[in-house]
């Protein structure tokens, strides 16, 4: 049994991912928030909300794996149970040319928040 899990395991880590994940970063209310675009693999996107005062962020994931008609995708709380939520505009699976910014809407307390993330240069050369 130990062998067999061992070979899952070394399997597991040995598989590339399917997307690629582009960092945004934008500000809703002040508070900072970063979002990871999973370019090739929508669904495996999410946003991350960082308040004052607290260690972990509060996180956000598509409710849906793929984008509405419109292309807005929905993104709700992990765990849930809070009742605020994203929604971006232009998500797309796949994209010729990764955009500079998405933008959006953040929903709390019955307000509509407009928003908008911006990529992240990479530093490396």
């Amino acid at each position: 049994m130990l062998i067999l899990s061992a070979s899952l395991l070394a399997h597991a880590q040995g598989v590339p991912k399917a997307y690629e994940a582009i960092n945004y970063q934008g500000k809703v209310n002040s508070k900072q928030v970063r979002f990871s675009l999973a370019e090739g693999y929508i669904s495996a996107s999410s946003l991350k909300m960082y308040l004052p005062g607290k260690i972990r962020p509060l996180v956000f994931e598509p409710d849906a794996g793929v984008a509405d008609a419109n292309n807005r995708l929905k993104f709700i709380p992990v765990p849930q149970g809070r009742p605020d939520y994203f929604i971006l505009d232009n998500m797309q699976e796949a994209y010729d040319e990764i955009p500079a910014y998405i933008a959006g809407s953040y929903f709390f307390n019955n307000k509509k928040i407009a928003v908008k993330f911006w990529v992240v240069k990479s530093n490396t050369h």
